[in-house]
Order: structure tokens, then C-alpha cells, then sequence
């Protein structure tokens, strides 16, 4: 056995050279730069969907609440917001992103991953700053009592999982869109490439 330690490198036993370990915090960096900037999105874009939203008013009735005037319009309009901000959310954010060249195939992954987290988080900054569930509430509340609609990405049935809808695909849907598109037709980077 020897008393020696092996010097700190790559996992092959060859030495890391300071290029190496330098690009690998750059992209590091990157890859938290981007999923920062697809976070604060997702958050801003919460705050923007409950701020636009209007609250669909129902009445308790039976200890349940019922939508009123019921009809799919009327419980569709936050579905239907939240898609019409987060795809547009994740085409700009994207192609922000895809501006800065270079590593192409962590980029991709990296708004992948961002754009589904931004999507839950977009929908829980929302969902938490709109009225409370009016299933619950009409539990205690007289009959025929209004009460608003919560904002959730189902219809406000009950027993349903207010977050289990494909509308949370908007923001990667429109965020890969935004990267494709970034990607082919030829955004120009930061860092300029030699020309010879």
C-alpha cells in the first residue's frame, strides 16, 4: 500500500488542468443561470395569471359548492389564461437562452428541466395567491351562499386534483419551441466565433 494520495483529478487518474475545471464551473454556472431565470419566470408569471384571472362565483349549497352559472366556459378561463402566459412565458425565456451559444446539449436539457419546474412553480404562486378551495369553504356555509371559485388547472369538480391537467405542459412546450427556434434560425450569441 502507498502512503501517497493520488493528486486531484478526473476519475481516469489524469490530472484536472485548470481549463478543465474552469469550463466545468462556467457551465455550472450556466446551467444554474438558466434555471434561475426560468424560476423568477414562473413566479412572475403566477403573480401575472392571478392578477388577470377573474374568480368564477358559485353558491354553497348541500355543503358543496356549485358553479354558477355552471358551463365550461366559466371554469375553462383559468386553464385557458394560464396556457395563454405560460407558453409565450417559455418561447421568450427560451430564446434568451439560446442566444448564449455553446453547449448546445446541456442547454437543452437545462430548459427542459427548468421549464417544467417554472410551469409548478408559475401554477403554486397562482394557485396560492387566488381565493382558497370553495369545496371546503361551503362545507359550513349556509345554503345558497356566493362564494368565488378557486384557481386551479381542473374543472372544480369534486375529488379532483386541482394540478393534475396538461396545461403544465404549456411553458416546456413553448420553451423548447423558443429554443428550436433560437437554435435554427441563427440567434445571435454573445460570444462572437472567429470567421477564418
Amino acid at each position: 500500500m502507498s502512503d501517497i494520495a493520488p493528486a486531484a483529478g478526473h476519475a481516469d487518474g489524469t490530472p484536472a488542468t485548470p481549463r478543465t475545471s474552469g469550463t466545468t464551473r462556467r457551465l455550472l454556472l450556466r446551467v444554474l443561470a438558466v434555471l434561475a431565470l426560468f424560476v423568477a419566470g414562473g413566479a412572475a408569471g403566477g403573480v401575472l395569471w392571478e392578477r388577470l384571472w377573474d374568480a368564477p362565483v358559485g353558491l354553497a349549497f348541500g355543503g358543496r359548492w356549485f358553479l354558477e352559472p355552471a358551463g365550461p366556459d366559466f371554469s375553462f378561463e383559468g386553464i385557458a389564461l394560464f396556457v395563454l402566459i405560460a407558453f409565450p412565458l417559455g418561447l421568450v425565456l427560451a430564446a434568451l437562452v439560446g442566444s448564449w451559444r455553446g453547449h448546445e446539449t446541456v442547454t437543452v436539457v437545462t430548459v427542459l428541466v427548468s421549464a417544467g419546474i417554472a410551469a409548478v412553480v408559475m401554477y403554486a404562486v397562482g394557485s396560492a395567491l387566488g381565493p382558497p378551495d370553495p369545496q371546503a369553504l361551503a362545507a359550513g356555509r349556509p345554503d345558497l351562499t356566493p362564494l368565488p371559485g378557486d384557481l386551479s388547472l381542473t374543472a372544480p369538480d369534486r375529488g379532483r386534483v386541482p394540478w393534475h391537467s396538461t396545461a403544465l405542459v404549456a411553458l416546456p412546450a413553448g420553451a423548447m419551441t423558443g429554443l428550436v427556434g433560437a437554435y435554427l434560425l441563427g440567434i445571435r450569441g454573445f460570444a462572437r466565433r472567429s470567421r477564418g
